[in-house]
This record gives C-alpha cells, sequence and structure tokens, in this order.
C-alpha cells in the first residue's frame, strides 16, 4: 500500500487557519477577563488590563482580515450538496465510529461545512457588534449610539462569542482527540493515506 501521505492543505490555508483561530481565543480570552471580574488576570496574556483593552479591538482588526482571507480561499469548497445532506442525516454514526453506516466524503463533509458558515456568519456578527464598542461616540460621521443600543451590541457579541468559544471547543477536540491524524493537516498540511481513505474517500480517490 501506498504510505505517502496526501498534501491536504496549503501553506496559505493553514497560515489564515492559526491566525484566525489564535486571534479569535485571544479576542474570546480577552473578552472574558473584560466580563468577569474574577477571570481578570487573563488579560496578563497580553501585558495587563491596559494593554488589554487598548489590545483587543486591534486582535479583532486582524481577526476580521483573517476571516475575509480565510472565507475567500475556502468558499468555493463549501458550498452544501445532495452528498452533503446525505452525509449529515448520518452524522450520528459519524461520531459513535460506526463506519459501515457513515456515506462517502469528499475533501470536507456536511459537518465541516456546516461549521464553515456557522462560524462565517458569527464572525460577522462580532463585527457589527463589535464597532459601536469600540467607538461608543461614533464612527465616519454617525452620531453616537444610544445606551439602548451599545446594550443589544454588548449582548450580541458577548452571545456569538460564547457560541464560536463553544464551537471551537469542538473544534479543537475532534482534531484532536475524536479522530487522531486530523490535526496533522494543518501543521505540515498533509494526512496519511488511511486517515484520508477513512474520512474523504472521494477527495483520496482523486
Amino acid at each position: 500500500m501506498n504510505s505517502h501521505p496526501v498534501q491536504r492543505f496549503t501553506l496559505a490555508q493553514r497560515l489564515v487557519h492559526w491566525i484566525v483561530g489564535l486571534s479569535f481565543t485571544l479576542l474570546l480570552l480577552t473578552g472574558f477577563a473584560f466580563s468577569y471580574p474574577a477571570l481578570f488576570w487573563l488579560t496578563v496574556l497580553v501585558g495587563g488590563g491596559p494593554s488589554a483593552r487598548v489590545l483587543h479591538p486591534w486582535i479583532g482588526v486582524v481577526f476580521t482580515a483573517s476571516l475575509v482571507w480565510m472565507f475567500a480561499l475556502w468558499v468555493k469548497d463549501m458550498f452544501v450538496t445532495g452528498a452533503d445532506k446525505h452525509w449529515l442525516r448520518s452524522i450520528q454514526h459519524y461520531a459513535l465510529h460506526t463506519r459501515d453506516k457513515i456515506p462517502p466524503a469528499g475533501k470536507y463533509n456536511g459537518g465541516q461545512k456546516i461549521f464553515f458558515w456557522v462560524q462565517s456568519v458569527l464572525g460577522v456578527v462580532l463585527v457589527i457588534t463589535g464597532l459601536p464598542l469600540w467607538f461608543p461616540d461614533g464612527i465616519l460621521g454617525f452620531g453616537s449610539p444610544s445606551s439602548l443600543m451599545l446594550s443589544t451590541m454588548r449582548a450580541g457579541h458577548y452571545l456569538c462569542a460564547l457560541g464560536g468559544g463553544l464551537l471551537l471547543i469542538v473544534h479543537v477536540y475532534l482534531g484532536l482527540v475524536a479522530f487522531p491524524g486530523t490535526a496533522r493537516g494543518m501543521i505540515d498540511g498533509k494526512v496519511s493515506q488511511q486517515w484520508a481513505e477513512l474520512h474523504h474517500p472521494l477527495w483520496k480517490r482523486k
């Protein structure tokens, strides 16, 4: 059997994945530090409280730019097909590792595509709700938002961050624990022949 690894991700894809992931993690941790006094010690990751308050929105700029870059790189492969819908109807078998009941997937399965779209939407909402919080006195000639609007933006920002954080935990768990060999694709861009045949046989055969 051919034992040579299969190239799965380009350098650009890996780079943008890590920039998005690390910037979002820093945003999540500093955001929680601002929301919960008991977690304020997390601001030491970026030099303390004053530094965190200055850097949090600028890290958000990095996150936004990298999110746009990532979307541009991957969107063409992320449209859900009929085969993906069939895969999604069998997602419980994937979670339970019931291999013989899992429909074959292409380069990305239905779950990965849904994850991509959900995280993209959450990212957009985080940016939209974060701008009024960064510029409470107004931006681009617009007047300052009302206190009700700021409260609404703050609640939306928090909920989207919480949702994104939960999805991040699931993402890391699936890549590191549930399906060994997955994380390597985002390190050196390659996966084993066996991994490709097991998880994405249609793609591997191409």
